[in-house]
């Protein structure tokens, strides 16, 4: 399925939108950040201004405790005179701006209160958690908020220990109502939408910023509460009594118990970050929308513009131009331009190809090539008329590629369908050589140059290519191949020449001793009584001279034949023994010693044995003549071993003057020679038979004295490394 591609406009659109949406997400990132980091230094100060709210409120319950406990050490008390310490309590009530004071004796029983003249009966407490605490610590305290029996409204108190003769008799109480705390709250000018408490130690609120008469005496909401108890410090989240959600920065009092919170009302927090992000938003979807609307004009600019192009540009395909139109955009107008150019080349190239086809064709017709195309997806093959006639097939005969390959001679249609598949899977090109059974009955040699086309998905989609007669090429081939075998049959027979008197030496040898065992068995046949045992011994002997001499025959044989012998596994140990077999009386006459150095065991190659015992012989009687002339003893060493990258070196090293430096190529060319006879064509034919075996024939000399000629050959293939 082809994908849809998006047109201008929308890409514009994309553009615009890629650009504002990032910068407007950095910009609502800042203002958070900016907003969380005011918060929290908000809160921070909160807390603090909160800690100092209590520390007022802590002070004012030391400077009462240390005022009452300078009135505890009044003689009255001492002396039990309640009525004249009631008086004195009665002055002293200004000072500590208290709302009243009372004694109160161990049992809870007020023995008197500021409140009522001295001697009016008054109530007794019902709970004084205040009062057990001072006579258990013996230290001044702090109550919680409660009903004051006297007062009949909530009231809070501080107390101090009374002491006769070291033990506590009565408690000395100061009370006052939440009006004195919520004078405290109003002297902190709190922003007026603030919610500010003062919290006893149970957690009932003791004064209050709003609504101070209605909240005085009831519990804090429970997450505040629970925070209280946790911490001494801290903010949260919750609601206010009165329903308003706000954040709230609490401190508690070590000393006390008694806490400060201040609720700052969610709203209040966030209403300039809301306005912020609300007027974010507005201005993005402001650029957002001119954005897309300059988009979509200047995108339907363009648009018109590249629509204008293309029928302009299909003209330019067929080689005319159609009349340029008006464009609004000046690179499209550049564009036109250049269409308008690209026509005139390509007229002009049209015209050329023409031209050039009409050359192409002409040239293929003279040089009788033939053109095939194969499409190997549909299997469809097109040919030319020349190679119809080249493969024998007539104007009104469908060709397939089965037809085409009955034509192929059968010893060559394998390697050619090999190379037709190989060329598929690898792409590329390809050349190839076969033979045709024409119908006739006669035989073309026709070359083949083809290349594989591949499409996107790497896969042969198409084969194109050209044929060619190439049977007059072949003929030729074989002529040579002919006379080189005719040249090496003749270097062969040169070289008996050279040998014929070490062999006539090797042949008389195994003859002599058949005629000298013939006579000896004559001999003994003519006593009365021949020993038979010392006869068969004779004839043995004259069995194994005749076997001795075959051999040698049949080695002459086989080195001076002309008929062609199969490759076959060739060991190189057996292939320099046979040699230096054959030219050891050779050796002998000419003075030389022979030292061989052998191979592995089961070391061999794949060659014609003929044709390297050829290139031995040559080489070791070339060592031969090189040292003809030196004085002293003459070797000639032979090394068979493994050469590098899998391959058998056999060397033939001599003590001779060796080959002069710039001559050590020039050796290896046909009719070149240093010797006063022969043609110069040995060492010719030897590196011509080692090349089509595969190898390399090179000389080079010894650092001391004399040369080195190296035979390398490819090692069989199931010994190769």
């Amino acid at each position: 399925m082809r994908r849809k591609i998006p047109g201008v406009r929308a890409s514009l659109a994309v553009l615009v939108v890629g650009c504002v949406l990032p910068l407007a997400s950095v910009a609502a990132f800042l203002i958070v950040d900016f907003y969380e980091r005011e918060q929290a230094v908000l809160m921070e100060n909160t807390v603090s201004r909160a800690r100092a709210i209590m520390a007022v409120v802590d002070h004012g319950f030391e400077s009462t405790a240390s005022a009452l406990q300078a009135l505890a050490t009044s003689h009255q008390l001492h002396d039990g005179d309640l009525k004249g310490f009631h008086e004195r309590a009665v002055d002293v009530l200004d000072m500590i701006h208290a709302d009243s004071i009372v004694l109160v004796d161990p049992s809870g029983a007020l023995l008197l209160s500021t409140r009522r003249p001295y001697g009016t009966p008054l109530p007794r407490l019902r709970a004084t958690p205040l009062l057990r605490r001072i006579l258990q610590t013996g230290k001044p305290g702090v109550s919680d908020m409660f009903m004051g029996p006297i007062a009949n409204q909530y009231v809070y108190t501080v107390g101090v220990p009374v002491r006769r003769d070291g033990a506590i008799v009565m408690s000395l109480n100061a009370t006052w109502t939440p009006i004195r705390l919520h004078g405290v709250l109003a002297q902190q000018k709190l922003a007026n939408t603030w919610r500010a408490a003062i919290i006893d130690s149970t957690g009932h609120i003791a004064a209050r910023t709003h609504d101070n008469t209605r909240f005085v005496g009831k519990e804090v909401v429970p997450a505040l509460l629970q925070r209280l108890r946790t911490s001494a410090e801290g903010v949260l989240e919750a609601n206010t009594l009165d329903g308003i959600p706000v954040l709230t920065a609490y401190s508690r009092s070590s000393a006390s118990g008694w806490s400060v919170a201040l609720g700052i009302p969610v709203d209040e927090l966030t209403r300039g970050f809301h306005r912020s992000l609300v007027w974010l938003i507005a201005g993005t979807v402001a650029a957002l929308a001119l954005g897309l609307v300059l988009a979509w004009r200047i995108g339907g600019g363009i648009a018109r513009s590249m629509h204008a192009l293309v029928e302009p540009a299909r003209k330019v395909a067929g080689g005319g131009m159609a009349p340029l139109p008006q464009l609004e955009v000046r690179e499209a107008n550049e564009v036109a331009l250049a269409l308008h150019d690209a026509a005139a080349v390509v007229s002009d190239a049209q015209a050329g190809m023409r031209e050039s086809e009409q050359r192409l064709a002409l040239a293929v017709n003279a040089a009788r090539m033939g053109i095939w195309v194969r499409d190997l997806v549909h299997g469809g093959i097109w040919v030319s008329d020349v190679w119809r006639e080249l493969m024998g097939f007539t104007a009104e005969q469908e060709v397939t590629m089965s037809v085409f390959l009955e034509r192929v001679h059968a010893d060559d249609r394998a390697a050619l369908m090999r190379t037709l598949y190989e060329a598929q899977e690898a792409g590329g090109g390809y050349q190839t050589e076969f033979r045709v059974q024409l119908p006739d009955g006669t035989q073309r040699w026709v070359g083949s140059h083809g290349s594989i086309e591949c499409g996107s998905d790497g896969r042969a989609r198409l084969a194109r290519g050209v044929s060619f007669d190439i049977t007059q090429r072949k003929q030729a081939e074989l002529e040579a191949q002919h006379k080189q075998k005719e040249v090496m049959h003749l270097s062969r027979v040169a070289m008996l020449g050279e040998l014929s008197g070490a062999l006539a030496h090797e042949l008389n040898q195994p003859l002599t001793a058949i005629l000298s065992n013939a006579q000896a068995a004559q001999r003994f046949m003519r006593l009365p009584q021949p020993d038979l045992d010392e006869v068969r011994d004779i004839l043995q002997d004259i069995i194994d001279e005749d076997q001795r001499a075959g051999e040698i025959i049949l080695r002459l044989r086989r080195l001076f034949s002309n008929a062609d012998m199969p490759r076959q596994a060739v060991e190189l140990n057996e292939l320099v023994s046979g040699v230096t077999v054959l030219l050891r009386n050779d050796l002998i006459n000419h003075g030389v010693k022979l030292i061989v150095e052998p191979a592995p065991a089961g070391m061999a190659v794949s060659a014609d044995p003929v044709q390297l015992q050829q290139v031995l012989v040559n080489l070791l009687m070339n060592a031969c003549d090189a040292m003809a002339d030196t004085q002293g003893e003459r070797t000639v060493t032979v090394r068979a071993g493994l050469a590098e990258e899998g391959r058998a070196d056999i060397a033939v090293s001599d003590c001779g003057s060796g080959v002069p430096q710039a001559m050590l190529e020039r050796i290896f060319e046909s009719f070149y020679t240093t010797k006063a006879r022969g043609m110069g064509l040995g060492l010719s034919i030897c590196r011509t038979i080692v090349k089509a075996h595969g190898g390399e024939l090179r000389a080079e000399n010894n650092p001391g004295q004399g040369a080195t000629f190296h035979l390398v050959l490819p090692l069989q293939e199931t010994q190769q490394p």
